[in-house]
């Protein structure tokens, strides 16, 4: 079967979303920023068009909910053309909140993708260095493997360097960017709301 050219986006929303919160509010608390998900997903589409001169063929968005519940952002998103939204569990563990199941479930969309031929280019967007083998496996079915960064609030790496070592190639998603679609919120003032409730996960 013949390799599709076409690319891939794989996100790990707590990795993007949390490096971004590291960047703009200086802590990885997500309920610190606000998201323009339709301008974050667009911004992804055209850069990872423009970084493999490939086509995209899907945005795949791994985050954790409470019991695998979709939230109103994965709702949103969901709906988005071209946007699957895989969701693991958000479990506590030591007053912490932890995602289970997201890096498995990113490992299996990559080797499954590679394995199948379903395109040429994939595009990583993680820090997580237990995506090393998928990203190994990707690579031996002839994919090449762009892997993204955002761009680390004290300007050292977020990211495991065995990944960025492996990856074929390496972007950072610097401030300019990100400000694209997300924002910090303001909680300078007296009166400011109390931001709502989310958990929060665990680097």
């Amino acid at each position: 079967m013949d390799r599709v050219d076409r690319c891939v986006v794989l996100v790990d929303a707590g990795y993007l979303l949390g490096a971004a919160a590291s960047l703009l509010a200086g802590e990885p608390a997500r309920s610190r920023i606000t998201v323009d998900h339709a301008a974050l997903i667009q911004g992804l589409r055209e850069r990872a068009e423009d970084d493999t001169q490939q086509p995209l063929l899907r945005i795949y968005w791994f985050d954790g909910a409470p019991d695998r519940v979709p939230q109103p952002e994965h709702r949103r998103l969901r709906v988005m053309p071209r946007v699957t939204v895989r969701l693991g569990a958000l479990t506590r563990s030591d007053g912490r909140w932890a995602q289970k199941g997201v890096d498995a479930a990113m490992h299996a969309e990559l080797t499954e993708l590679a394995r199948n031929r379903a395109c040429s280019d994939i595009v990583l967007v993680t820090g997580d260095g237990d995506l090393l083998p998928g990203l190994m496996s990707a690579k031996e079915h002839g994919v090449a493997v762009h892997l993204w960064a955002v761009q680390a609030a004290d300007g050292d790496y977020n990211q495991s360097e065995d990944l960025v070592a492996e990856a074929d190639e390496r972007r950072v998603l610097d401030r300019a960017w990100i400000t694209k679609a997300v924002r910090a919120k303001d909680l300078s003032g007296l009166c400011a709301p109390p931001p709502p409730p989310r958990p929060e996960i665990a680097a």
